[in-house]
């Protein structure tokens, strides 16, 4: 019976071997090829300019006003130069305010010297906030600030500032005078900032 049972498993192994040998079947094979993976760019001209060449701003002749007829704003226009869509994210840095020396009419003012935080003005320029300087208007971009010292190091972003591919926005930082204080201690005064912007992959 052991001798039996051996030799079915004999005749079905090389049953199995010869018709694993014997099977036929169609086939039809296709190459795919040269195929590439490029990846995308992000590209963020400002007024088309790359850093160190960024357009610089510079406004002179400041004075009191009413909020509603005179709006220190500047703008600049941000370009997608890249092939992938993004969002734009913009900081003020480094801001410093000159007295450039006390006049007379600054009564009272107590920071007359030449460092870099004497002077008062960052502090008068209230009401800044971020916009797009475009129909439709009223596209402003969260959040508003009190006064260009408030802005310091705080991004701001969002919906407003998306750029395409190619796209252009012109972005507007906008400014009003503060008409609530003695306006005489800005005589004079100035302030300088940076504003770092940053485009980011959607």
């Amino acid at each position: 019976m052991k001798k039996i049972i051996l030799n079915l498993v004999t005749l079905v192994s090389v049953l199995a071997l010869a018709t694993g040998a014997t099977v036929a079947y169609f086939s039809d094979t296709e190459t795919s090829n040269n195929n590439t993976f490029t990846m995308g760019t992000l590209d963020l001209k400002v007024g088309n300019q790359d850093d160190p060449f960024v357009v610089h701003v510079a406004r002179t002749g400041l004075k009191p006003n009413t909020p509603w007829t005179t709006n220190y704003g500047v703008q600049w226009n941000l370009k997608n130069a890249g092939t992938l869509p993004g969002t734009v994210t913009a900081t003020i840095k480094n801001i410093k305010d000159y007295e450039n020396t006390c006049l007379d009419p600054e009564v009272g003012d107590t920071t007359c010297g030449a460092d870099t935080d004497q002077g008062e003005l960052s502090g008068l320029l209230v009401h800044t906030q971020w916009g797009i300087n475009e129909a439709p208007w009223g596209r402003t971009l969260s959040p508003s600030f009190v006064n260009l010292k408030a802005a310091e190091g705080v991004p701001v972003t969002g919906v407003n500032f998306h750029l395409d591919p190619g796209q252009t926005i012109p972005a507007l930082f906008s400014m009003y005078w503060d008409q609530t204080v003695n306006d005489n201690l800005a005589q004079g005064d100035s302030v300088a900032f940076d504003v770092e912007f940053q485009l980011n992959q959607d």
